[in-house]
């Protein structure tokens, strides 16, 4: 069993060959002993019986100057040594240190942390209940363009799949949009105002697939004009709706 990092970080280098007993030694056998704290006799039956006491406790000196371990003396003058876990001011038993070394690995780790970070659960509880809305945009909106649509087959693919598809990009595309610019995309605010404008652009789209797929307008005509108007409205939006939105009213 490995040294923990904050255990190894604070050792020191063993410069002196011929020593019979080492601090990582000692460490490394506390550590691994499935007891909360030792008396001087019981370390030094566990790692060497032809080492003497006073051998045992200079390292235990050494490992406390570090503040590796630390002691507890009790009223007979019996010292009792423990791990010094940076987490708990007490012996920790087995148990404790199984579970502060779960604890450990878990936040020790990057996607851990970002998935129970609460504004991360913010964000996921609102757009996932948002995203029953584009459920029912995706679902009666290709079931209206596949029942009148001699281009678009009633398959698995187009009844089933394309509303998903429609579902999980929006649905994805708001999470993503929250979390990398930390707008919160509720109405009455200018997040709103975008939220409001993502949906005006995708249900313009909607209804520019309607006139091609059922109505058998032009394609490219179709296409254009709708490119057209949702570049000219986002300019409008940017430099006259959002202007007026942020401007401070008067009293």
């Amino acid at each position: 069993m490995s040294l923990p990092p904050w255990i190894s970080e604070q050792l020191p280098e063993n410069r002196r060959v011929n020593t019979k007993l080492t601090q990582r030694h000692v460490i490394e056998t506390m550590h691994q002993s499935d007891r909360p704290f030792f008396s001087l006799q019981q370390i030094q039956q566990q790692i060497k019986p032809d080492v003497s006491k006073v051998t045992v406790r200079n390292r235990l000196d050494e490992l406390e100057e570090h503040g590796i371990i630390a002691t507890e003396t009790l009223a007979d003058s019996l010292t009792l040594y423990y791990i010094n876990h940076p987490e708990s001011e007490w012996p920790l038993s087995p148990e404790g240190k199984q579970a502060l070394n779960r604890e450990s690995a878990e936040t020790g780790n990057p996607l851990y942390e970002f998935l129970h970070h609460p504004r991360v659960h913010l964000i996921f509880r609102e757009e996932f209940l948002r995203s029953i809305a584009w459920a029912g945009l995706g679902l009666f909106g290709w079931a209206i363009l596949i029942s009148t649509s001699d281009q678009l087959p009633a398959t698995v693919w187009t009844v089933v799949g394309l509303p998903i598809l429609t579902w999980a990009s929006l649905t994805v595309g708001m999470i993503g949009i929250r979390l990398t610019t930390g707008n919160d995309l509720q109405v009455q605010s200018t997040e709103g105002l975008h939220i409001i404008s993502l949906g005006g652009v995708v249900l313009g789209g909607f209804w520019a697939v309607f006139l091609i797929f059922v109505l058998d307008w032009p394609p490219l005509l179709i296409s254009a004009l709708y490119l057209f108007v949702t570049v000219t409205y986002f300019v409008f939006y940017k430099r006259v709706i959002l202007p007026q939105f942020d401007a401070p009213v008067e009293n």
